[in-house]
């Protein structure tokens, strides 16, 4: 199976389960690609269609870097400033796909749909560097092996099943250590506790 390098990086835009929200519910975190999972998809509109898998490992530069280029935006089309939703904060390769968190804009005139339940399946906008064609069954299977992710769009019609929404969450550091000895110094010498 030959590697097919494009002349130049081929742009695609492909789409993202329900989310249990905790904490203050701004920090989004979900699955924007599955890895190994094929889908039927279309560049042209609907006139031609294949099958494409993104591989593991096809987003390791980005999350190398960090990914806080990324953002959430509000479908795939349209002014970016009114698209905005929020920022990457993180950004992880699993075994089952690349992961992503965003923290929401609160200003946002959507921010609630986005993590209330109306706006859970994301879809990615995304470059693509390398890919591996092959035939099966008369038909053509693309698989992604490089690409870099350009924006993750929030929409209520995903290309990719499981991509989306996972958890709504506060965006705390939970310390591993939750002793204050300063604290209980003080409460031990009579501090903080009430005299009668």
């Amino acid at each position: 199976m030959p590697t097919v390098v494009t002349d130049g990086p081929l742009v695609i835009t492909r789409a993202a389960p329900e989310m249990e929200p905790t904490g203050d519910g701004w920090t989004v975190h979900g699955l924007a690609v599955p890895y190994d999972v094929e889908s039927d998809v279309t560049d042209d509109g609907g006139t031609t269609f294949y099958v494409e898998s993104f591989l593991p490992h096809a987003f390791q530069r980005d999350v190398q870097k960090g990914g806080r280029w990324v953002n959430l935006m509000l479908g795939h089309e349209g002014d970016d400033g009114d698209r905005y939703l929020g920022r990457c904060v993180a950004m992880v390769e699993r075994d089952d796909g690349l992961y992503t968190s965003f923290r929401i804009n609160r200003d946002h005139p959507d921010a609630e749909a986005a993590r209330s339940g109306e706006l859970t399946r994301w879809s990615v906008s995304a470059r693509v560097y390398r890919s591996r064609r092959q035939t099966r069954d008369g038909r053509l299977v693309v698989f992604r092996e490089a690409c870099g992710l350009s924006h993750v769009a929030a929409t209520a019609s995903p290309q990719y099943e499981r991509a989306g929404v996972l958890v709504a969450r506060e965006h705390v550091t939970v310390t591993e250590d939750p002793r204050t000895p300063r604290l209980d110094a003080l409460r031990a010498a009579g501090f903080g506790h009430a005299h009668v």
